[in-house]
């Protein structure tokens, strides 16, 4: 009887954070696993446990009962349940656990359990909180609230009590109503780990700073508080702080039996902040535990792109995408696969990789990018220059080098329409007539994205050489189909050439200088004014000696050099 009067005392006069406790200390970092829903972490810690008092055994009993019972093993739930009532029979959470069990097909035994329990802990407000968290849990409001009633009676300012009512009102999608009674049990109890975790985590998605916060003030009541790591890992990779998500993660982790969810975020984590090879060791260790984790196939295929393994990365991008769910894809999957086959000098299957890309997220301005390099390398310049205005009406900040690229893009798609076969194949006046339209098209837009490098660059020499060169195709375009030659290119060529000379050191432009006189030495061949010609190709020998076709037009025209 002194015993239980001792114990009775105790109970009395401790205000409790949580129904873990109430009895003993040396338990509460796995009852912190259980309250934040770790439920592996927590089996391992409570059967780890040992030289503990029989009230101290009895409580990791109860939990471990918890935490099976969470894990549906509802019969090793009933086992440690009885185990924590045979350790220490006036431990009342035991009878509460068994009572758990015969809610729903009996009762009445239920009850009775409860108030054995009840009886065990007259001044304890913990234990109705935890017989209301169990009606609650089965949907029984009117015993929820008599316990809840019971448990204020005890003790009106009992945390405990504000945090199950939160959890209620959460699961039924009141989070606002649930953050206000969180935050009532932080204000009854400054030290309630539970109720700061539960506001970081609604706030983790609306507000994350918030959260912070909340997880701070966390840290600053416990240091070693593990369940925060979890949260404050996810906030910092959501916005892109890599370094900070694994230095939290690792802590997280670090203890047995935490979820492979969060060693797969830990994996992606390494990935993201490009330390490949030990983002493949999580990768091995998670399938080791579940051998058909499809998240980790994919994330091992990126990772052998990183690592430039690209024909084992293709075979494992490909594989995961076949044996996956459609539903599970995500448009990153379809840039790294199309990355592999551009790699792997297969541009025609990466450009449909891309356009699965682009169907799961045409927001992503990086696939419009790498669809024009695929279109590119496919040599398929119409499609290149048709990604190229999709990205820049998605982005219409249009970088220098894009511009230029796009020009390019038009160049080469114009440049089909001089190739002795596409002539050769222009067998009706209306096929001839829509190739000139199309040709056309890209030569204006081409020399407007010219020009438009020239006026945001006029100190370089790429937008007046390139400008003049796609004008050239002109030229070409007239000549092979016995057209008159204008000379389109001639002034554009005259500029770029001025520019080039006023700006050419080392001998740098050399080349394109060079070039700019081969066309104007043509364009005069052309109007038969053979001394003009002579003074090009000179210039071009003045340059490079060595120039064998100047060498050889001279000799023909009989010019001294």
């Amino acid at each position: 009887m002194k015993t239980r009067i001792k114990k009775m005392l105790l109970l009395a006069t401790v205000l409790l954070v949580s129904a873990a406790n109430s009895f003993a200390g040396s338990n509460e970092k796995g009852i912190e696993y259980y309250r934040a829903e770790l439920y592996g972490a927590a089996k391992i810690y409570f059967m780890q446990q040992k030289n503990l008092s029989a009230t101290e055994q009895a409580e990791a009993y109860y939990y471990l009962g918890q935490t099976y019972y969470k894990l549906n093993q509802v019969d090793s739930a009933q086992y440690f349940y009885k185990k924590a009532v045979e350790a220490d029979p006036e431990y009342p959470f035991g009878y509460v656990g068994l009572g758990k069990l015969d809610v729903k097909n009996n009762p009445k035994a239920a009850e009775d359990l409860f108030k054995k329990a009840f009886g065990l802990a007259k001044k304890d407000a913990s234990v109705p909180t935890e017989v209301a968290e169990i009606y609650i849990a089965e949907g029984n409001k009117i015993k929820a609230g008599e316990a809840l009633e019971r448990a204020r009676k005890a003790n009106k300012k009992y945390s405990g009590i504000f945090v199950a009512e939160g959890d209620a009102l959460k699961k039924e999608g009141k989070v606002g109503e649930a953050c206000s009674l969180y935050e009532n049990a932080v204000l009854f109890d400054k030290n309630n780990k539970t109720a700061y975790l539960r506001l970081a985590q609604i706030y983790k998605g609306i507000n994350s700073d918030l959260a912070l916060q909340y997880l701070n003030q966390v840290m600053e009541i416990d240091p070693s508080y593990i369940p925060a790591y979890a949260e404050i890992g996810d906030i910092n990779y959501d916005k892109g702080r890599y370094k900070a998500a694994l230095e939290a993660y690792e802590k997280f982790i670090a203890v047995p039996g935490m979820p492979l969810t969060q060693h797969e975020k830990y994996a992606f984590a390494l990935y993201f902040d490009e330390q490949y090879d030990k983002s493949q060791e999580e990768v091995k260790y998670v399938l080791s535990q579940d051998p058909d984790n499809s998240v980790m196939y994919r994330i091992e295929a990126y990772n052998n792109y990183k690592n430039k393994n690209f024909e084992l990365g293709l075979e494992q991008m490909d594989k995961f995408i076949r044996n996956t769910p459609e539903e599970k894809h995500i448009y990153y999957d379809y840039v790294t696969l199309g990355d592999l086959q551009i790699e792997m000098k297969q541009p025609e299957l990466a450009i449909e990789s891309y356009k699965k890309a682009l169907e799961l997220d045409s927001t992503k301005t990086i696939i419009y990018d790498k669809l024009t390099i695929a279109a590119e390398k496919a040599k398929n310049f119409p499609l290149s220059v048709e990604y190229y205005e999709k990205s820049f009406t998605i982005n219409p900040d249009i970088s220098l080098m894009s511009l230029f690229s796009y020009g390019r893009a038009n160049f080469s798609a114009a440049s089909y329409y001089i190739d002795p076969k596409t002539i050769e194949a222009e067998t009706t006046p209306e096929l001839a007539a829509t190739n000139e339209v199309t040709f056309n098209t890209y030569i204006q837009k081409g020399t407007k994205a010219f020009s438009d490098v020239i006026t945001r660059k006029p100190d370089t020499h790429l937008g007046y050489l390139w400008r003049a060169n796609i004008s050239a195709l002109v030229d070409s375009y007239n000549q092979l189909r016995e057209k008159p030659m204008t000379g389109v290119a001639k002034p554009y060529y005259e500029e770029a050439l001025q520019y080039m000379l006023e700006n050419n050191p080392d001998g740098k432009r050399n080349e394109d200088i060079i070039q700019c006189y081969r066309y104007l030495a043509s364009y005069y061949f052309v109007l038969e004014d053979l001394v003009a010609v002579g003074e090009y190709y000179k210039k071009i020998l003045e340059i490079d000696p060595n120039d064998e076709p100047a060498k050889k037009i001279l000799d023909m025209l009989k010019i001294k050099y």
